[in-house]
């Protein structure tokens, strides 16, 4: 199973600088985890039925979602709604297992390099991606952007792009920006996609105002 939205999300959105965007940026993490839900939503493994949110256990899932299935399954199993579904979307080890086993199959297809950075004297492998990686989705998402029918997983990537009010740093140029937003907005299949990251941006804005709570 690919999890193209994921993928390109991870292609488009890490850094190393000072600290990598998807190893230390709850946020960042928060929306890598998102865009996997919405990857299984596209593929009906996660299925939204009216208010319900229904799981299939029986799809065979890649090993690197052991910690988000078993999240997930227990969110489920006290509340079916899709706010408790989307909890797990903040869970550090889930985006940690999922961030090593993408990372590990973009090597693999050469569009990462693995590096080792530093972080509270404890060692982290990054998967920082190529450049011709990052400059390949961008002109992946420019030209969904522009079809008649967009690709699913380039519709996910907007819409999360759009909550992070990162679309500016894909499309520089303002007005060629709000031509795409106006043409991607009217797409139908963008509804859902947008309910669902709607919902995700309130569960990780409470989420990170609980951890400065409890940080402070």
């Amino acid at each position: 199973m690919t999890l193209t939205t994921a993928e390109k999300y991870l292609l488009i959105t890490e850094r190393i600088g000072k600290k990598p965007m998807l190893r230390t940026r709850f946020t960042s993490q928060s929306y890598f985890v998102l865009a996997v839900f919405l990857d299984l939503v596209a593929d009906n493994v996660i299925q939204i039925q009216g208010n319900k949110v229904v799981f299939d256990n029986d799809r065979q899932l890649p090993d690197y979602l052991t910690i988000f299935v078993k999240e997930l399954t227990d969110c489920l199993a006290k509340d079916d709604q899709l706010t408790s579904a989307l909890k797990p979307i903040t869970s550090w080890d889930i985006a940690n297992q999922t961030y090593d086993g993408i990372g590990a199959q973009l090597r693999a297809a050469k569009q990462v390099q693995r590096v080792i950075f530093q972080n509270n004297l404890k060692p982290h492998v990054i998967y920082e991606p190529t450049d011709s990686a990052r400059a390949a989705v961008k002109s992946w998402l420019l030209d969904n952007f522009n079809a008649s029918v967009p690709d699913t997983a380039a519709l996910n990537l907007f819409e999360i792009l759009a909550q992070m009010d990162a679309l500016k740093w894909v499309i520089t140029d303002e007005q060629e920006r709000t031509r795409l937003l106006e043409k991607v907005d009217r797409q139908s299949a963008l509804k859902q996609i947008k309910s669902i990251s709607e919902t995700a941006a309130e569960v990780i804005t409470q989420k990170r105002f609980w951890l400065d709570s409890w940080l402070s």
